[in-house]
Parts: C-alpha cells; structure tokens; sequence
C-alpha cells in the first residue's frame, strides 16, 4: 500500500500494524485496510489483492466460529500406524489428512488421546477434548476454540497457538517447549506442575491463568493483559545457561507483564488424573 515507507528494518513492525487490523485492536477497521489495498494495487496488482481479500475473509469467518462449539460425532475406527516413543505405550499417529478426515465425519470416542500429532493444523475440537498423554510437533491450533479440554501429561514441541480461544483447560505436567501463545483468549486455564521452555505469549488476554508450581524457563510474554493470574509466586522462574543478571532480568519481566496482584486468588491443588 505504501511501498515507498516499507523496507527490512521495519517488517516487524509493519505486520504488527496489519495483524493488529484483522485483531480488531486497531483505529482502522479491515473494510477500510482493503479498500486501501485496492485503490493503490490497482490494475497492476487487482489479482493479488483479491487473493490477499479472500484469505482476509476466511479468517474472520473462521474467527467468527469461535463462540460456536463443534458437535459433530462419529463411531467410525480408523486403521492408525504406531509411534512407539515408549514401546509399553504405543501412541497411534495422525496426520493432517486423518485429522481433516475425522473432523469432516466427526470424532470418534479417543481420537485425541494418546496420540502422536505430526504437522497437524487444529481448526475445531469437541468441547471436553481429552487430549491426555498425546505428542505434539510442528503442530498449529488455528482458530480455534478449545473449551474444557485436557492436555495433562502431554509433550508440545515447535508449535503454536494462534487466535485461539481457550477456556477450562487444564495442562497438568505437560511439557511444553518452543510453543507459542499469539492473538489468543486464556481464561481459567491451568498450567500446575507444566514446565515451559523457551515459549512466547504475545498479544494474547490472559484471565485467571494458573501457574501452580509451574516452571517458566526462558519464556517471555509481551503486549498481554493480565487479570486474576494465580499462583505465580510458586512459579520456578529461569532461564537455562544465562547469567544471574539475565535471569533476575527475565523474572522482573514476566512478573510486570502478569502484574501479580497482593493476595492473589490460591489455585487448589488438582486431582491426579491418571497418571502412569
């Protein structure tokens, strides 16, 4: 639109500005960004835009979704090939083809629980999802909502949350690493006992989000708006192979962005569900 204000230095910032847009955290709403997008692409460009547009819509289309809980169904079995990460616990695999298969007849009765999901992309879950003991890589929540669902015990590795909205759902011991949290709604969500590495929480609402003797490590949250976090004061808070002073440094940050308040509401302890 402004090519002539655009260059590297700046990319950060300027898809911070567009994301804020489709966010709807901007003055600009986004029938204005694109009818912006239109009079300066012009002729030249007419093809692109309405491309740029039609992703624009399915995103708010699907954002739009979030209030509405999928209730689709089915008893049908699926022929799964096995990872044996530990081979006294088999975890059966889904790929994005089963996975979209699945959610076009419905779940059937322990899709998601232990289970090893490679490179999946999530755009709708049942309510009451029990993803325990499940293994997560290159993995993408996309627009979705994740409402009461359980992921205790599982192991998240290079994936992302991203304008998710997530409400009760517990992540009792799992472990999380190089995930990130953006353009997402946490309420009452419980972290007890999770340990966090290396994971980012960006423009995200957090609203009565449990840390019960969680463990942050290298994390870093930025432009969050914290209320009613619990239990951060039994947080273990570090940042593996950095200096007293980075690590006194990261601390003072996430305990400004979270604003713990001076009697914080207790998190009661969770029951222990099943663990081996």
């Amino acid at each position: 639109m402004r090519p002539q204000h655009y260059n590297g230095a700046n990319r950060t910032e300027t898809v911070r500005t567009i994301n804020d847009i489709l966010q709807g955290r901007a003055d600009r709403t986004v029938d204005a960004f694109l009818t912006g997008l239109r009079n300066t692409g012009g002729e030249d460009y007419a093809q692109r835009v309405e491309e740029i547009s039609g992703d624009i819509q399915a995103f708010l289309t699907q954002k739009a979704l979030l209030s509405q809980p999928y209730t689709k169904s089915s008893s049908k079995q699926y022929k799964y090939r096995s990872f044996d990460l530990n081979p006294e616990h088999p975890l059966k695999i889904v790929n994005q083809r089963l996975y979209d298969q699945a959610a076009k007849a419905g779940f059937p009765p322990n899709f998601f629980r232990e289970t090893y999901f490679d490179g999946v992309t999530f755009y709708c879950i049942p309510d009451h999802t029990d993803f325990n003991f499940s293994y997560f890589s290159n993995c993408s929540f996309s627009v979705c909502r994740i409402r009461e669902a359980t992921f205790d015990g599982v192991s998240i590795f290079s994936s992302q949350f991203h304008s998710c909205a997530m409400q009760y759902a517990t992540f009792y011991k799992a472990s999380i690493a190089h995930t990130h949290f953006h353009d997402s709604t946490l309420r009452n969500v419980s972290f007890q006992e999770a340990r966090l590495k290396s994971c980012n929480t960006v423009d995200c609402e957090l609203d009565g989000v449990g840390f019960l003797n969680a463990t942050l490590d290298g994390c870093f949250f930025g432009r969050v708006a914290a209320h009613g976090i619990r239990n951060l004061h039994t947080a273990t808070i570090t940042q593996g192979g950095a200096t007293d002073k980075e690590v006194k440094h990261n601390r003072e940050a996430i305990l400004a962005a979270l604003r713990p308040q001076q009697g914080e509401r207790r998190e009661a302890p969770a029951k222990k569900r099943g663990v081996r």
